[in-house]
């Protein structure tokens, strides 16, 4: 989940666990890390992007990662620098440098502040020599058509990341997510011993006619015993009352839906929308990302 999640995930489920990387030595190595567009095995459809860690004073490549879902994100960028200090690719020593150097991007923000806390110096600029020698090196060694200019190159090297493309599969998977944190966020925990909700807190939330339909014929819903009895008896518009718990299990009904056609299964991920930001309403927590809104309003 954290390849396309803009927000930073930190922890043991995450692509960067502090704890890892405090127990490596701090050395006075310096890298530069950044990703780049690879044209020869892009498409319309699909775009490749690749990341790179170079080590700064001999140019050794220490990480190259493909960018499995496209533009970056902070957390692959966390990912290639964990994977660069943790299991360098020239087989050199595990280490924390003591700089990176970074383009300056606002993606990256998020993650400055607990670099600074791993005693790692942070270095924005638009100018990483030893990065973009790499990538020109790369492209003349892979590419057969004729090149760019180095200039063209460089200058490529230096724009802003495109904006994100959303898929179906990206909105089902970020929806999965936010309804077990929401639905984690019923119990009792280290940091919150007293929730303010607990897996049988009733919200009310209305359902269309056809949205029950749609419940009942495209998703898992129809073979459960206590549920599906349930939402029968549910008049159309009407306020359907049901715990946390059983509208976690209809939340996720809906996204793991194995309907074929595109706009069923948009459909199904519109009402999915719908019933957690309603949850986030009535629980008094943060909604699932706004771009789901306006992509499956």
């Amino acid at each position: 989940m954290w390849q396309w999640n803009d927000k930073l995930k930190l922890g043991k489920s995450s692509a960067f666990v502090k704890r890892d990387i405090r127990s490596l030595p701090l050395t006075e190595a310096e890298f530069e890390a950044d990703f780049f567009f690879e044209p020869r095995f892009s498409s319309k459809r699909q775009e490749r992007w690749m990341g790179m860690v170079i080590e700064r004073e001999f140019g050794g490549v220490l990480a190259m990662e493909d960018v499995r879902l496209p533009p970056p994100t902070v957390n692959v960028l966390a990912f290639l620098l964990s994977q660069a200090m943790l299991r360098p690719l020239d087989a050199g020593d595990r280490q924390r440098p003591s700089t990176i150097y970074l383009r300056d991007r606002p993606q990256w923000q998020e993650l400055l502040p607990h670099l600074q806390q791993l005693e790692i110096s942070v270095v924005l600029t638009d100018d990483l020599p030893r990065f973009d020698e790499a990538v020109i090196e790369w492209m003349r060694e892979t590419q057969e058509q004729s090149l760019p200019s180095v200039d063209e190159i460089k200058t490529a090297l230096r724009k802003p990341f495109p904006a994100r493309k959303h898929t179906r599969h990206e909105a089902a998977m970020t929806l999965l997510e936010w309804t077990d944190g929401m639905l984690k966020g019923a119990y009792p925990r280290r940091n919150a011993p007293v929730p303010s909700y607990d897996p049988t807190t009733t919200v009310s939330i209305h359902l269309t006619a056809e949205e029950l339909k749609a419940i009942f014929t495209e998703t898992e819903i129809a073979r459960t015993k206590k549920l599906r009895p349930r939402l029968e008896t549910v008049v159309a518009d009407e306020p359907v009352d049901l715990a946390v718990n059983e509208w976690s299990r209809i939340c996720f009904a809906l996204c793991k839906s194995t309907a074929n056609e595109i706009q069923v299964s948009k459909h199904l991920l519109g009402i999915a929308v719908r019933i957690t930001n309603r949850l986030a309403e009535a629980l008094d927590i943060d909604g699932p990302a706004g771009w789901l809104e306006q992509q499956y309003r």
